[in-house]
This record gives structure tokens, C-alpha cells and sequence, in this order.
């Protein structure tokens, strides 16, 4: 352990980011990985988090480990060869969408992740188009099944990535994606469109829950007006804290203004009788309260 720490301070040191530590020998690995496949395999919960905190690294490359062990026995004691070769072909698109979808990795870290253990397609480029193309084989709207009618409540927002709006529909009890979408832009006919393509796919909204978008509440008066809009609890309150928050700055800034003009006047006084009335005019500006 000391070696562990010792070697962590010299990166710090020495401004390093990635490296291969000399003290995690092959040994070392085989033996984090075969304690790392049985605490999964027999469901033992910390497990890999007690390995990460002891071996001072983190889960993701504990996780790697144990599947690098589970892919590499397939091959080493499988009767059929020729199986574990198929797998083989998977693995490079099953760390892609495990260090994405449940690591939350960026497409630049996913791809130095996978070049790290030098696994193939681990290019930004390569990663990125296959992501790509797995999400193209998702449908961005849940369907419910035919001749089914889901009545559920629709919870809408804007979610933003780099500056691209995302329009998205929830069911705030399960959490389940209606729909999510690219779009252009937010306006009334956006979420309109938004709104009937679930009701294509046969789920219809008990009742809309939204912010105090424009867009949105306009869209609520066009495309669902027949049932009862709930504002988001949250936005509403922060609205009217956010108006009377504004209210108190805006009063507390002319007060200091007043009281930086008094203060100026009073050092341009000449006379005792000036004075006196520009320092009482000082004190009841100073004397500011809401």
C-alpha cells in the first residue's frame, strides 16, 4: 500500500494524468479480476468498491478486469473455441455502450478507456459512429402495443447538449423515456408535433406537467387543451422567489446609490449649516430598510 501511495504522489508531482502502474503487476491484476468475478458472480454488494478503495483505483477498471478474466476463461476452457471468438467480436461495442450508458463516459474517454486495454474500433471516430449507429436502431417514442391505449401523465421539458435543445417526455412515476427528440427549436408547434407523435403510438396524457415555458403553454392551449396543465411545482416557486429575490437587489442597489450620492455631496460641503443638513440627509439614507 505504501508503493501505491508513493507512486499516486510522483503523478501528482509530476502533472501526469494517465499512466501504468509498475505496482500493479500481472499478478496482481489476474488476482483483482478472479475477486472481482466472484464478488459479481455470488452477488456480493461492495465488493468492487472495497477493491477500488484498497488498490487506490477505480471501479470502472476493477469492472474491465473482471470482464477481460470472464471473456479470456471462455477462451482458455470452452469446448467450442469458435463461440468465444463470436463473443470476442462484441466485446469492443460492449465496452462502448457500458462505459456510456452506465459509466456516463464522454466519446473521448470511452475511446482512451478502450485503447488503454487495448481493445480494437477504439478510435474517437470509430466510437462515435458506432454509438451513433446503435441509437439510430432505437425508436425515440414508446409504443404501446397495438390496439393498446396507454394513459399516462406527461411530464415535458427542454433538456440541452451543447447548445442543442432536446425536447423530452417522461412519466414521472416510472421514469420511462415517452419520448426524446432533436429539435430546432421549442416553439408551440414543436411541442405540439412532440405531443402527437405519442399519440400515434397510442399513449394519450391524463394531464400535462410543464414549466411556464411559452412554447409549452402555448402548446397546451393548442394541442391539449381539453385536459387540466399542472405547473411544475418547482419552477413555480422558484419563479416567484426569483421575481422577489430581483425586487430586493433592484431596492438594495438604488439604496446604496442614494447613500454613495449623500456621502458625495457631503464632502462637498462648505459651510457648518450645509453640513449639518447634508449629514442628517447621510444618516437617513444609511438608515435603508425594506
Amino acid at each position: 500500500m505504501t508503493n501505491i501511495k508513493s507512486h499516486t504522489s510522483d503523478m501528482i508531482s509530476k502533472g501526469l494524468k494517465f499512466t501504468r502502474r509498475p505496482d500493479l503487476t500481472p499478478e496482481l491484476r489476474l488476482d483483482i479480476a478472479y475477486s472481482a468475478l466472484e464478488a459479481q458472480q455470488n452477488v456480493k454488494w461492495g465488493e468492487i468498491t472495497e477493491l477500488a478503495r484498497y488498490y487506490m483505483v477505480s471501479r470502472t477498471f476493477v469492472y474491465m478486469l473482471a470482464s477481460f478474466w470472464a471473456t479470456a476463461s471462455v477462451i482458455i476452457f470452452s469446448a467450442t473455441p469458435a463461440i468465444a471468438q463470436v463473443t470476442n467480436q462484441w466485446l469492443p461495442f460492449a465496452y462502448m455502450l457500458s462505459l456510456r450508458m452506465e459509466g456516463r463516459c464522454s466519446i473521448e474517454a470511452i475511446s482512451t478507456l478502450m485503447k488503454r486495454f487495448d481493445v480494437s474500433f477504439s478510435s474517437v471516430g470509430a466510437v462515435s459512429k458506432y454509438l451513433n449507429y446503435f441509437g439510430a436502431l432505437l425508436s425515440n417514442t414508446l409504443s404501446a402495443k397495438a390496439d393498446e391505449i396507454k394513459l399516462v401523465v406527461f411530464l415535458s421539458d427542454e433538456i440541452f447538449a451543447k447548445n442543442v435543445s432536446i425536447l423530452v417526455t417522461v412519466d414521472p412515476i416510472s421514469s420511462v423515456i415517452l419520448r426524446i427528440e432533436l429539435a430546432d427549436s421549442r416553439k408551440a408547434e414543436d411541442w405540439k408535433e412532440h405531443w402527437e407523435c405519442l399519440k400515434d403510438d397510442g399513449i394519450y396524457a391524463i394531464y400535462p406537467v410543464t414549466d411556464e415555458g411559452q412554447g409549452l403553454t402555448k402548446a397546451h392551449k393548442v394541442a391539449l387543451a381539453d385536459i387540466v396543465r399542472q405547473p411544475d411545482t418547482y419552477h413555480a416557486i422558484a419563479h416567484v422567489i426569483g421575481k422577489l429575490v430581483k425586487q430586493l437587489e433592484d431596492a438594495a442597489y438604488r439604496a446604496i446609490r442614494k447613500e454613495q450620492e449623500r456621502a458625495d455631496k457631503l464632502d462637498s460641503a462648505k459651510n457648518d449649516e450645509v453640513i449639518n443638513k447634508r449629514i442628517d440627509a447621510a444618516a437617513e439614507a444609511s438608515a435603508f430598510s425594506f
